[in-house]
């Protein structure tokens, strides 16, 4: 038996496949949640993705990207915010390329192929990690010489490369006042701004963009005054940073594929390195006394680097949790690579979840127990609340993560087992879409009538919601703060986020469950429970001072 099969990576793909006759024959992959609605809505034959990506898979992968990353060799000794990122973009190129060759080499094994159908669009750079299309370059650069290739579109975006130059920022802080500058004002940082205005202490932030009158003006009733970096006219020469790849996955060679990847990103890498170099040389020659970061790599990690004269803090503002095997290890050094690694001087500890992370991860500076500064922590009430609230991560094709994330097809079996028991058993559950997939909401309610969907901010749904369930995703550490119970849920025991407690008593604020029966059970008994059921202590911590541990770095 012989079969197409179609690729179709995002939004550009779907127009081009949409006009396809005659694919009775053909079987659909879709690459991320948007794409597989759209298999759904046109009735398609879907590839099982369930059947054929085990966790076996996730494992393996991880393992790879470990040996990948282990043999890049670097040219120049960079600074942790810039290499990071480095690594962190091609190991999201070789995940996208492992999925694929997944796929394929599954496919073969079962039936022959007649021809793979790609969407031919290209970029002859990419701007940022999700600029450009990537299916089509992996397809045709391992499987040419093997299979026929069908391209829907010879579109090949060339635009100009842009001339690499430096950037100057024209503004003076003024030496008689303290100072203080934020990566970005995101991920709840509003806290530490209120703290800091209260104290008479000025915050900045760093724009790379023109700002307008009508923005510069909301940013100072926000709290903070704006930095604009410019660019000059001068061109600069780029850098290579990394010698050439050479690295096989089993048989197939897949340094070509890595080389021309890192080629098209490599402008993006020396940009970069120009506005951490202007960012830099702002703070060093002007009179701050700290600068904080929510992320450890790229230019918001860049003012953690050991090259900054004055204190710096590192605040995660993701959930960081100690390692249980090997697999868990590679992946959550992956997150912490991201969000609690580097070169900072401090580091926030704002639970005792983080804090038990250092038993598996090593800082390089002083860890601080903070308590909570980025989280959510909304005054919970003794009265019953109506919801069940659902929150996960999931990526798309460009930022895949295996292991600790669910793939999208898996979130969608987890909405469709949800909107069934909500039925069944008269359940009030609330969905709250990732932002990478905030753009499929409509077409969730639709598909799920018996669940709610919400992009309303993770604040607004706690107060609403009694209960959290989660595979993994920054909301555990929101909900546990806000005083409100979590189900880690996974059928597939392939992750534990977060570990329940040793001898976990039956008021555990975390419980781990992996059937819908105990799903179920649980959220009915939880429905009979208040939040001071449950025992948060073990996760969270209470009663520090955040303002005094800010101020003193200060």
């Amino acid at each position: 038996m012989q079969k197409d099969i179609c690729f179709i990576e995002n939004h550009k793909d779907i127009s081009l496949v949409s006009e396809l006759k005659n694919y009775s024959e053909t079987i659909f992959i879709p690459l991320n949640l948007e794409t597989f609605i759209f298999c759904k809505k046109k009735n398609f034959q879907i590839y099982d993705f369930k059947k054929n990506i085990s966790s076996n898979f996730h494992e393996k992968t991880l393992k790879n990207s470990k040996e990948f990353i282990n043999k890049l060799i670097f040219r120049y000794k960079l600074n942790y915010s810039l290499k990071a990122e480095i690594i962190f973009f091609l190991r999201f190129r070789l995940h996208s390329i492992l999925l694929i060759t997944e796929i394929i080499e599954k496919i073969k094994k079962e039936i022959a192929i007649n021809k793979i159908i790609v969407s031919g669009i290209q970029k002859n750079y990419h701007k940022n990690l999700h600029d450009g299309n990537l299916v089509t370059e992996i397809v045709e650069d391992l499987y040419k010489n093997e299979i026929k290739i069908v391209r829907l579109s010879d579109k090949i975006n060339h635009d100009k490369l842009p001339s690499l130059r430096e950037y100057i920022s024209d503004i003076q802080v003024k030496s008689d006042n303290r100072n203080v500058l934020l990566g970005n004002a995101g991920y709840n940082f509003k806290k530490i701004i209120k703290i800091l205005n209260k104290n008479r202490v000025d915050v900045w932030i760093p724009f790379f963009e023109k700002i307008s009158l009508l923005k510069k003006f909301y940013y100072y009733l926000y709290g903070f005054k704006p930095i604009e970096f410019k660019k000059t006219d001068d061109k600069l020469s780029t850098k290579e940073y990394i010698e050439r790849i050479d690295f096989y996955h089993g048989t197939l060679n897949l340094s070509s594929l890595l080389n021309k990847f890192y080629g098209k990103l490599n402008f993006y890498f020396n940009d970069l390195e120009q506005k951490s170099i202007s960012l830099k040389k702002l703070i060093n020659n002007n009179n701050f006394s700290l600068t904080i970061s929510n992320i450890a790599k790229g230019i918001n990690g860049s003012i953690l680097d050991k090259d900054i004269k004055c204190n710096t803090l590192c605040v995660s503002h993701g959930i960081t949790a100690k390692s249980y095997n090997e697999y868990d290890e590679i992946y959550k050094k992956i997150i912490a690579e991201a969000v609690f690694s580097g070169e900072s001087r401090y580091f926030a500890i704002q639970s005792k979840i983080m804090n038990d992370s250092l038993k598996t991860h090593n800082l390089n500076g002083k860890a601080i127990k903070t308590g909570n500064i980025v989280f959510s922590s909304i005054k919970n009430s003794i009265f019953k609340k109506k919801y069940v609230l659902q929150a996960s991560t999931v990526k798309n094709f460009t930022n895949l993560q295996f292991l600790g994330v669910e793939m999208f097809y898996e979130y969608w079996d987890l909405l469709s087992m949800l909107n069934k028991i909500a039925k069944k058993n008269f359940l009030n559950i609330l969905v709250k879409p990732h932002p990478t997939i905030k753009n499929c909401t409509n077409d969730l309610k639709k598909n799920f009538t018996n669940i709610k969907f919400s992009n309303s901010s993770i604040d607004k749904l706690l107060r609403k919601s009694s209960l959290l369930i989660s595979y993994s995703s920054s909301s555990i550490e929101d909900a546990l703060n806000s005083k409100i119970p979590v189900i880690l849920f996974e059928k597939d025991q392939r992750y534990i986020h977060v570990k329940p407690f040793e001898n976990i008593k039956t008021n555990s604020a975390i419980k781990y469950l992996n059937s819908e029966e105990k799903l179920i059970s649980q959220i009915k008994q939880n429905k009979n429970n208040s939040y001071l059921d449950y025992d948060f202590d073990e996760y969270i911590y209470s009663n520090k001072n955040i303002e005094k541990n800010i101020l003193s770095l200060i």
